[in-house]
């Protein structure tokens, strides 16, 4: 619970998306209360896999620093020739190494248990005197309109199921981030659609000596018996994946002798290898579902509670937070009164696309790998995330399309009054969408991320003169940022129009060519940044059309425009309680 006001959201669940959503809200000003029915804190790699974007993400949470000190690059897949299980059939790299760009400074996967990335989240949320209710369980909620009411059963760290003090209280808004087997998404009766697979693993961490840490051992393949050994992040710790038609795992899961002799039998030859303690395991079986809305009313889910899939291609952690992400910002928004609760319908409208997708992807990996494809152990190009957009979003907006519809307009009628038709026009209005973004052509959109831009020379604020910075260290999780190119837009003019709305929600930042002049006017604006190597430029308005760019605290461009109608039309848009 947040120590310094009554908190006005009830998040229910502490793993990682109900983490990142109660930082979201804090960084804006909303207190909350996040709760968690287990009475420790979860142990295990888990999902350990932390995409580009995710690391993007943390840097609007000023969190990313923190993430990388203790993470690791994925490790070098190493594969064995059995019987033996000795010498090495074959490696390949995961996920090949990139080098960031001027746009891109995240261009690799890194892996951090879970347990250790929790810590993280753990700590920046103490920063705002926020604490995790552990051994605390949501026992009902009702809701009533203008708030809910919940009820509440306080246990700490008592391990006894008939213990604990039963409260009730009250929150303006209760989000459910109680993953897969939660009670939020039940209570509030929301659909959770899709199959069970009939294929089980064994997942968890084991501690073995005498093994590289250098490398992602594997054995076997799943039509027998497949082990999977991964270094971690710490010292002769693993974590494993046991899978294959000829793995008994109900015996394997109940009894750790056993599952030191499975790995004894199954890595070959290599006596000289020593398993020792498991900090945890698990059984099992994917099961492939997703809500059709994220709720309603003064409920909603996000994460695991929403959607669960096959662990392959590492999306699932990264999924849920940026469901957090998505809905921190404008829950933030409705909270304040600035905008109404009807925003929360773009929740739904964006993500569900996403998840679909990425159910789509993950659940084809799968196949791949039950088939013993190496390819679907491999990370790289949509699976980063860097892609995903929300192009179809009804809260934004770009200028473009309609400068491009009234020329098509001009066209068509040029090309009626000589009788001609088109047949190639797709039908007015259908609009494809491409979650991911796997077809796209590079050309910024609004709705598509908001890249980097390294080289920026700082000339506002004066404190900060001369200095160099990239648009991630302004970008953050409380503010949309608004972009203004000098050279194209009337600075003056949409300063002004951002002058209407609450200043404490935008950002606008000026930027200039190198060498140009600095407009007068701009010294209105938070920022002045100097475009020295041109980054900025070539990312945000490579046409010279649109120089006004507004970016969500989500990190999402939310609109293109010339200047100020279109910004309008956009902040008119999202600030609807205004």
């Amino acid at each position: 619970m947040s120590s310094s006001s009554p908190p006005k959201v009830l998040i229910v669940g502490g793993g990682p998306s109900g983490l990142i959503l109660a930082l979201s809200l804090l960084h804006n000003g909303v207190p909350v209360r996040i709760i968690e029915k287990n009475s420790q804190p979860r142990l295990g790699q888990r999902g350990a896999g932390i995409m580009p974007r995710s690391l993007e993400l943390f840097t609007y949470l000023r969190i990313v620093d923190d993430v990388m000190k203790s993470a690791i690059l994925t490790p070098t897949v190493r594969m064995y020739k059995m019987p033996e299980g000795v010498q090495t059939s074959h490696e390949f790299e995961m996920s090949p190494h990139r080098h960031p760009t001027p746009t891109n400074p995240f261009l690799n996967p890194v892996m951090l248990g879970q347990d250790k990335l929790e810590k993280i989240f753990h700590a920046a949320l103490a920063r705002f005197g926020c604490f995790v209710e552990l051994g605390t369980e949501l026992q009902g909620f009702q809701d009533l309109g203008d708030r809910v009411q919940v009820h509440l059963i306080k246990r700490g760290f008592s391990l006894d199921p008939n213990a604990g003090t039963p409260e009730t209280s009250e929150y303006e808004w209760v989000i459910g981030t109680d993953g897969a087997r939660g009670v939020v998404r039940n209570m509030l009766g929301l659909s959770f659609h899709g199959e069970r697979k009939v294929e089980n693993f064994i997942v968890g961490d084991i501690c073995v000596e005498n093994l590289s840490q250098k490398y992602w051992h594997m054995w076997g393949d799943a039509s027998d018996v497949l082990i999977s050994l991964r270094a971690t992040e710490t010292p002769k710790l693993f974590n494993f994946v046991i899978g294959g038609k000829n793995v008994v795992h109900r015996e394997l899961t109940n009894n750790e002798e056993a599952l030191k002799r499975c790995f004894k039998e199954h890595t070959g030859t290599q006596n000289n290898l020593k398993f020792g303690e498991i900090p945890w395991m698990s059984h099992y079986t994917p099961n492939i579902r997703m809500v059709e809305t994220f709720g309603y009313g003064r409920v909603y889910v996000a994460g695991d509670a929403g959607h669960v899939h096959s662990p392959t291609g590492g999306q699932g952690m990264n999924t849920g937070i940026q469901d957090s992400f998505n809905l921190g910002w404008k829950l933030a928004l409705i909270v304040k009164g600035v905008a109404h609760p009807q925003l929360l319908q773009s929740y739904t409208d964006e993500r569900i696309p996403v998840i679909e997708e990425m159910i789509n992807q993950t659940t084809k990996l799968l196949k791949r790998t039950l088939e013993n494809d190496d390819e679907a152990w491999k990370t790289s190009g949509s699976l980063f995330q860097l892609g995903i957009n929300y192009r179809w979003s009804p809260i934004v907006v770009d200028e473009r399309h309609a400068i491009e519809a009234e020329r098509e307009a001009a066209e068509d009628a040029y090309l009626d009054d000589f009788g001609f038709d088109d047949d190639d026009e797709d039908e007015a209005g259908e609009l494809k969408i491409d979650s991911y973004g796997a077809d796209h052509d590079g050309r910024l959109q609004a709705g598509d991320r908001a890249p980097d831009s390294s080289g920026l020379v700082i000339h506002h604020p004066s404190k900060a003169f001369n200095q160099t910075c990239q648009l991630f260290q302004i970008f953050d999780a409380a503010h949309h940022t608004v972009l203004l190119f000098a050279e194209i837009v009337d600075v003056k003019g949409v300063l002004r129009t951002l002058s209407a709305y609450p200043p404490s929600l935008i950002r606008s930042v000026v930027v200039v060519r190198p060498k140009k002049q600095v407009p007068s006017e701009a010294s209105s604006a938070n920022f002045v940044l100097e475009d020295r190597d041109g980054h900025a430029h070539a990312a945000y308005c490579p046409s010279g059309v649109c120089g006004v760019i507004v970016v969500r605290p989500d990190g999402i461009v939310g609109a293109i425009a010339k200047g100020s109608v279109w910004l309008n039309r956009y902040f008119r848009g999202v600030f609807t309680a205004i």
